[in-house]
This record gives C-alpha cells, sequence and structure tokens, in this order.
C-alpha cells in the first residue's frame, strides 16, 4: 500500500456482501478481529486496505475449526450473478 493515499477509491457499496475492489483479481488488507464461537463467526475491522474506500469496514464471516484447520466462508455472487462461497482456509503447522 503506497503511503500517499490522497486519492480515494470508492468504498463497495454498504450492503455488498463482499469487501472486495481487487486490483487485478488481488485484494490485500489488515484487521483487528473477533471471534464468536457459539455463534460460529469471526468478525473483521479493516485497518488498512488495498482499497482505500473499504478501510473501517466491518465484516462478518462463517468460520469452524477443525482440529488444526480453520476455515472461513462468505456466500456471495460472482459478477455474473452466479451464487458462489469463498473459502479461506488455514493449516496450523506443528513445527518440531
Amino acid at each position: 500500500m503506497k503511503r500517499d493515499r490522497s486519492v480515494t477509491v470508492d468504498a463497495a457499496p454498504t450492503n455488498a456482501r463482499n469487501n472486495t475492489q481487487a486490483h487485478g483479481g488481488y485484494d490485500a488488507y489488515f484487521v483487528t478481529y473477533s471471534v464468536d464461537d457459539s455463534g460460529g463467526t469471526v468478525t473483521q475491522v479493516l485497518l488498512a486496505s488495498l482499497s482505500s474506500g473499504n478501510v473501517g469496514m466491518t465484516l462478518t464471516r462463517a468460520m469452524r475449526v477443525t482440529g488444526n484447520i480453520l476455515i472461513i466462508e462468505l456466500a456471495t455472487t460472482a459478477a455474473d450473478g452466479m451464487p458462489v462461497v469463498r473459502t479461506l482456509t488455514w493449516h496450523r503447522l506443528e513445527l518440531h
């Protein structure tokens, strides 16, 4: 993310189910987050983003943990209107 962010990119619509305004298919951001174990969700507050208009957004995603695997999912639609489930999968590695 460049330091001069004086040109603002419009944020996604407030009713958007996906935060991305990908640049060439790439999106990046960093967040603070909280986990609701009983509800099976993780809520993220975007502190910085490749798309400056997304800074400050709050996003809640479905999540589940199975063993050493964390899965975060977002049900949304593709550009052509087809429903898709975007999935982020993290595997915990045990280093010895």
